[in-house]
């Protein structure tokens, strides 16, 4: 019945029947050449195609060497890694050393300056002391009492202040008992 209409034959045998067997060669060549681990060559077709599995012993040897060149990549990082956390931490110590030794260089400078301030001002006191038992040295001084002159006047021109510790000063070193001052007479003007 197929066979009575030769264009139905062909057609059968093109669409159906040369893909199946294309099928099946090739899959019973590739489970052979998993099985085989073989070179496979497939001629079905007028181009030809090569299959290689890589489980050869060199292709093992490879896959090693690429493993070992692997492992070695990663103790070379491993170990720049720990260089430069070592480095790092050294430039760490390093700087805090130097921080350290600034801030005792600046302790030492600023101890220096106050004992420095401390010598000065021993020898300001010293010299104001000696100022002050020479000035205790000096003689007192006299004033003649004029016209319209009172104790606060004297005081202002004698001392620079008429305040009542200075008109104190002078009352008691004349023996006067009040304010009053008669014209003429001649104040003892002691130092300050």
């Amino acid at each position: 019945m197929i066979f009575k209409y030769p264009f139905l034959s062909t057609l059968l045998i093109a669409i159906i029947i040369i893909p199946l067997a294309c099928l099946i060669t090739y899959a019973y060549v590739h489970e052979n050449a998993e099985n085989k681990n073989d070179v496979v060559k497939d001629t079905s077709s007028d181009s030809s195609v090569v299959i290689e599995k890589n489980t050869s012993a060199a292709s093992k040897e490879t896959v090693t060497a690429a493993q070992k060149a692997k492992e070695e990549a990663k103790a070379e990082k491993a170990s720049k890694e720990k260089a430069e956390k070592a480095k790092a931490e050294s430039d760490k110590k390093a700087k805090e050393n130097e921080r350290l030794a600034s801030e005792s260089r600046a302790k030492a400078e600023k101890a220096a300056e106050s004992a420095k301030a401390r010598e000065s001002e021993t020898a300001q006191t010293s010299t104001s002391e000696e100022s002050s038992e020479s000035e205790e040295k000096t003689p007192a001084s006299t004033y003649t009492v004029q016209a319209g002159d009172t104790l606060y006047h004297i005081a202002l021109i004698s001392y620079g202040s008429g305040n009542a510790e200075n008109q104190a000063l002078i009352r008691n070193a004349n023996g006067l008992s009040g304010n009053t001052v008669s014209v003429g007479a001649t104040l003892t003007i002691p130092a300050n």
